[in-house]
């Protein structure tokens, strides 16, 4: 057996998810032994033609997941999806923007992660959906989603470069227009780069006859589904011999977002960060060094004037205004270190503060929302030290393995609170504010995996993770069960309300699964991949009655620890079928997934679990520009709900789709049709539709009743054009 040296343009690692950068110092992230030099099956990394489809007619960073196995998305607003991962979603999933594990700070989880780098200046998307390493990250449960801002770009030796890039975008459905502007600026050892895209929409028309009980219903539109949005990003790149240190700084101002499924809407979001980072190259290893901030201040109300569907009214009619202000800082260290050339051991640490305060002023002239402030969360904190080590041994020509733990310690806390008034909310903030506030969980976790590939025409991959992710300070601290204001705090848009518990523990999830890959030696004539999988799921964080619950309406709901197991498959694949002088070649396209989630303590099903679904595609490449998709959708019945959510079931239904796109590398254009047919259809994963009419009713009388989902989008015709120049 020969073994080949690692060498200093080793390939990105498969395994750590991070991001290459143009023209940057060597790198040594993996192990590159012939016979076993490609990803793992069960990771997806879009980049080129695959990033630049991904991000076609949507301002949701998340959406542009929504082509992997495996993945889907809780709907939120027009920019923030909540991904999910073989059922895991928000926060047990371990999301990475540049580096950084941003937090939601929105008792709905309006600012996700995602929501804070716009689909245009997004450079590589890295996802596993399988087993993770520790080095990815920890706190969660499930996989890893990293995204990259576009990378800094240097010219040549004692050259200078200026590029720059332009588009914009149009959508019949919301009349929704987009653009964006890259510009850079680059010598051979600096390099300036400004990135700015705003984006608008109002609201959305479902397909067929879209008729809910509620008021102000105006044809088929969705209420409270428009969106105003603006992201702008400065990076400054320095790079001399092997070493690279990156300076970005970000700014997003988002003036209005609706929301479908919540008894709010956002009214501001200001989101500021600073990241740092150093890349550097010695003789013993590879170092990476990272330090950042993100401040936030965000406010949502109960915006009706907006949400009236007839309405074009953006100002806000206040009614409950929330504010909620955060600040994250955070360091992380990595070190990747070849200890010979059949062994690679990751190293590395990080420190995480997170504070935050959630209040709602008190309104005048009201007798349920003064005199007091009501302190939701109250100079809430919750810090992470840990620490991981990891080492992938090639064993031979065709085996690999890796094994590594990780050891967190996440401590939270909060002050004492108030409601109102002393009438409504006083015995709720006295028991409260009479418990032990703070709380210590030291957490561990584990992932030891084998991967096997006999040929060039496979390769397989096994093993098992636990993984452990501590309770988030809502589900912790929100602590009133008065209803108008338990029903604030949800985070998961299904119409109820929700009271945490502080003395929750962390949910650990044991995995089990298996990955397989066949393909042709080149993988340009056929591919398919299966992957298996099977997690359980100790002291899951689920739902149950405060005090009762009645069926068919929503009720108050409190945070509790519950034992769960959620367990499914995954299937892509692709064939070429064949190919023309003038017709150019066809590609047949299709992936599948099925996952089940249960509650095992409480017999029940877990909620918000995506139903079988799948996807078809014929492609044609036309030249050397032109590509051409005619793509159906397929989704089954929802049937499996939750019982103690009174989640709604949503019908099956199918969907087609057709697209076309022209790229010589500087013009690029796309175009096409979605919902072709104009089908009416329920979101699976979209929630309870909340929004039209009083959105503090509890029941049926009125307002937004219990009993409607969210409805997907209509025939939508759209256009979009870059220019590099």
């Amino acid at each position: 057996m020969k073994l080949v040296k690692i060498t200093p343009m080793a390939l990105v690692a498969s395994l750590l998810c991070s991001g290459a950068y143009a023209q940057a110092s060597p790198s040594i992230d993996s192990l590159t032994v012939t016979g076993i030099q490609e990803a793992p099956a069960t990771q997806t990394t879009l980049t080129g033609s695959q990033l630049n489809q991904s991000r076609v007619n949507t301002t949701n960073t998340a959406a542009m997941l929504l082509n992997i196995p495996g993945v889907s998305i809780y709907s939120g607003g027009g920019v923030s999806g909540l991904p999910a991962i073989h059922g895991l979603a928000d926060e047990r999933v371990a999301i990475n923007v540049d580096g950084m594990p941003l937090l939601s700070s929105c008792p709905n989880h309006m600012n996700s992660p995602l929501s804070y780098i716009s689909p245009s200046n997004v450079g590589s998307v890295n996802v596993i959906t399988g087993l993770s390493p520790v080095s990815a990250g920890g706190d969660s449960l499930g996989g890893v989603i990293s995204v990259q801002s576009l990378p800094p770009v240097f010219a040549n030796k004692g050259e200078a470069l200026q590029q720059g890039e332009v588009g914009a975008s149009y959508s019949s459905n919301a009349q929704a227009i987009a653009g964006n502007i890259n510009l850079t600026a680059a010598g051979d050892e600096f390099s300036a780069n400004y990135a700015v895209d705003s984006a608008k929409a109002n609201n959305y028309t479902a397909g067929g006859n879209f008729k809910p009980a509620g008021n102000g219903l105006n044809g088929n539109v969705v209420g409270a589904s428009r969106y105003i949005a603006t992201n702008q990003q400065l990076n400054l790149a320095w790079q001399k011999d092997n070493h690279l240190i990156e300076f970005k700084t970000s700014y997003q101002f988002i003036p209005f977002e609706g929301y479908s499924n919540q008894r709010m809407d956002m009214t501001k979001n200001i989101g500021t960060q600073f990241n740092l980072k150093y890349t550097g190259q010695y003789d013993w290893g590879k170092l990476e060094a990272q330090a950042y901030n993100q401040m936030v201040n965000h406010q949502m109300d109960d915006n009706q004037g907006a949400r009236t569907i007839s309405s074009t009214n953006l100002t806000p009619q206040t009614a409950m205004p929330m504010l909620t202000a955060s600040s994250t800082n955070g360091v992380d260290v990595k070190g990747a270190i070849p200890l010979s050339e059949t062994q690679l051991a990751r190293v590395g640490g990080l420190f995480q503060t997170y504070k935050l305060n959630d209040w709602w002023p008190p309104v005048a002239g009201t007798m349920m929302m003064s005199p007091n402030t009501f302190q939701n969360i109250n100079n809430g904190t919750r810090d992470r030290l840990g620490f991981f080590g990891e080492l992938e041994q090639q064993w031979s020509k065709e085996w690999m393995g890796l094994a590594g733990a990780r050891i967190e310690q996440v401590a939270s806390n909060a002050g004492n609170v108030q409601g109102y008034s002393a009438m409504m909310y006083q015995n709720d903030a006295n028991s409260f504010n009479a418990k032990q506030h703070q709380q210590t969980d030291y957490n561990w976790d584990l992932t030891a995996l084998s991967r096997y590939k006999p040929d060039q025409n496979q390769n397989y991959e096994a093993g098992y993770s636990r993984k452990t992710r501590s309770p988030n300070l809502y589900e912790r601290y929100t602590w009133s069960s008065n209803s108008m204001a338990a029903i604030m705090n949800n985070f998961v848009g299904d119409g109820n309300g929700y009271v945490g518990q502080v003395t929750l523990a962390p949910e650990v999830a044991n995995t089990f699964s298996f990955a397989s890959d066949w393909h042709d030696v080149n993988k340009e004539l056929w591919g398919f991949k299966t992957n298996p999988y099977y997690t359980y799921v100790s002291n899951y964080i689920d739902a149950v009655c405060n005090s009762s619950c009645t069926a068919n309406q929503f009720n108050v709901l409190k945070y509790a620890n519950q034992d769960a197991q959620l367990y499914g498959l995954d299937l892509s694949g692709f064939a070429m079928l064949g190919k023309h002088p003038q017709l150019g070649n066809f590609q047949l396209n299709a992936q599948g997934s099925y996952t089940r989630g249960q509650n095992v303590t409480a017999g029940t099903n877990l909620y918000n679990i995506m139903p079988l679904n799948g996807t078809v595609g014929l492609v044609q490449y036309l030249g050397a520009h032109w590509t051409n998709t005619i793509q159906g959708q397929f989704v089954a019945s929802k049937t499996n709900v939750n019982s103690v959510r009174n989640e709604v079931a949503t019908g099956g239904y199918s969907l087609f789709n057709l697209r076309s796109s022209y790229d010589d590398k500087k013009y690029r254009v796309n175009f096409g049709i979605k919902n072709l047919l104009n089908k009416l259809y329920a979101l699976p994963q979209g929630g309870a539709y909340l929004c039209q009419g009083p959105t503090m009713t509890m029941n049926n009388t009125g307002g937004s009743p219990w009993g409607t989902a969210v409805a997907g989008m209509g025939r939508t015709f759209y256009v979009s054009a870059n220019v590099k120049f």
